[in-house]
């Protein structure tokens, strides 16, 4: 079996179909019963269907099959679903749960990505190398399961501001932190109705945006989950959003633009620094690299020259005011951070336009929720205007950022928190992770930390997935780790990490990663 077959880790043979379900499963039965659990709130739309056919979905399109976002689900149990709308005052959120007919008394919280939440589009085909679980994920292991569309964006269009530019307040409150709390407690509530027993365990479960996410809930809502997995956080959201234009910036201050191949030539220079890629994809330790080392040798389009080294040097050390002030981490030297053509990474080199890098979407995207301006591009900065936008979204922004590192309430009610990172992801540069890490050290103590969290920190992985240069978590191993020390007491310093053939799903490497600070 291929690993991202391997998505089944509970056993569901004993679970029994809820008696009576059938009569629960009723629009305006479920409608009462959450008016009467929650007066204050307005619910719409409320629909109940039964499936029963054991798959899910349509045949996904070539951009699905391409991320692994299969859409087409088979290998279902029998379950309903409930979806209905709720209003957030000029908005409704759609939450969609799935529960099935034989349940396991556990509740999953799902997540999205980017600033999408969730939503219909997220319901798709597990896929065990990608960390993150989906409802169908959830479902096919018993779980009653969850997610919900906040309404603040659809595709590529962003409606958390106005036409006008002004903010959507609305909106950017669902997508903050209401909506990932709203998902909870309400389909917390359906999966009740539906058995007529409590929710026994309830578990969250993101990466990247959907990371944020899962921290939030820990650090606002303490008492939702039990246990909670947060992969490749996108927390510090201003600073490391922001910093996908330091590149730019770095190379308009200085004069010089670094070019694909150049890029490539510098990042080759380190693996070779440190005896070659596999062995820079497999280091624990920070790599140390002087860009300055390369002046003088030959590159791509002739020597290097002392700018072009000072440029890279730039980039790695990430964003600072001209003092010297340290505003944000960069990328290691050696991870490689941008792409061609395709915008995936911290920037991108476009196919049409030389001389020219492009930013990922999402920093344009937040820049606009700063400065109100519909028209802002990046081409608009120098240093100084990024100093100055970074320290504007912080202060305008301060509830977004997820790095709270006082969650005692969370650790009081006995809730477990993972955290894992790949220190090769192209995106969110590892260090915030690790800074978020020691804010939490700091504040807890190492004895009392390592009661309820663990971090993994793992080489040469990838954003979110077991495809990368380097071996990483999968979803089953770390769900099941999780489940074992909340429900057990279970737990361990060490998990199991592995790293596949994106293409053909074969396992290329198989190993057990540490966790970080013990």
């Amino acid at each position: 079996m291929l690993e991202k077959e391997k998505y089944r880790f509970m056993d569901i043979s004993g679970l029994q179909k809820t008696e009576g379900i059938e009569t629960r499963a009723d629009e305006s039965y479920i409608r009462n019963q959450l008016e009467k659990r929650f007066p204050e709130e307005k619910f719409s739309s409320i629909k109940v269907t039964l499936y029963d056919q054991r798959s899910y979905g349509q045949k996904s399109g070539l951009l699905d099959r391409l991320w692994g976002n299969e859409k087409y689900v088979t290998g279902l149990p029998a379950f309903y679903e409930v979806s209905l709308n709720i209003s957030t005052g000029l908005h409704e959120e759609e939450l969609i749960v799935w529960s099935p007919l034989a349940w396991n008394d556990r509740f999953a919280g799902t997540a999205g990505g980017g600033i999408g939440i969730g939503g219909r589009s997220y319901l798709t085909a597990p896929n065990n190398t990608q960390r993150g679980w989906t409802v169908p994920y959830a479902v096919i292991n018993g779980f009653t399961a969850a997610t919900i569309y906040a309404a603040n964006t659809e595709g590529l269009k962003d409606f958390t501001i106005h036409q006008d530019g002004s903010l959507n307040r609305e909106l950017y409150e669902n997508w903050c932190y209401r909506s990932t709390h709203h998902m909870t407690v309400f389909g917390k509530a359906i999966a009740e109705i539906l058995h007529g027993r409590p929710v026994k365990y309830s578990y969250m479960n993101g990466g990247s945006g959907g990371g944020r996410q899962s921290l939030m809930e820990v650090q606002m809502y303490p008492d939702d989950y039990d246990g909670v997995w947060a992969s490749c956080p996108a927390i510090n959201w201003n600073d490391f959003i922001l910093g996908g234009f330091w590149p730019y910036i770095v190379m308009k201050e200085k004069k010089c633009f670094i070019d694909a191949e150049t890029n490539q030539f510098f990042i080759d220079a380190v693996h070779s620094y440190y005896g070659g890629k596999e062995a820079y994809y497999h280091m624990q330790e920070r790599p140390v690299f002087d860009a300055k080392s390369l002046i003088g040798t030959k590159g791509p389009h002739g020597v290097i020259s002392e700018t072009q080294a000072e440029v890279m040097n730039e980039i790695w050390r990430g964003p600072h005011t001209r003092d010297g002030d340290f505003l944000w981490y960069g990328y290691y030297p050696g991870v490689k951070n941008w792409q061609k053509v395709i915008p995936i990474g911290a920037y991108y080199y476009p196919l049409l336009k030389k001389n020219r890098i492009k930013p990922f979407i999402l920093a344009e995207y937040y820049a606009k929720w700063i400065t109100e301006d519909p028209s802002f591009k990046m081409e608009d900065l120098d240093w100084d205007k990024l100093v100055d936008l970074i320290n504007k979204g912080r202060e305008k922004f301060s509830d977004n950022l997820g790095f709270d590192a006082k969650i005692d309430r969370f650790a009081e009610h006995g809730g477990k928190l993972m955290i894992d990172h790949g220190m090769d992801d192209p995106l969110i540069p590892v260090e915030g992770t690790i800074d978020y890490y020691e804010k939490l050290r700091q504040h807890f103590g190492k004895d009392e930390l390592d009661s309820f969290c663990r971090v993994f920190i793992t080489p040469g992985d990838n954003h979110g997935n077991c495809w990368g240069n380097g071996a990483g978590i999968t979803e089953s191993d770390g769900l099941s780790y999780l489940i074992k020390w909340v429900e057990h007491g279970e737990v361990s310093d060490e998990i199991r990490k592995v790293r596949v053939d994106r293409k053909s799903g074969k396992t290329l490497e198989e190993g057990i990663q540490k966790a970080y600070g013990l």
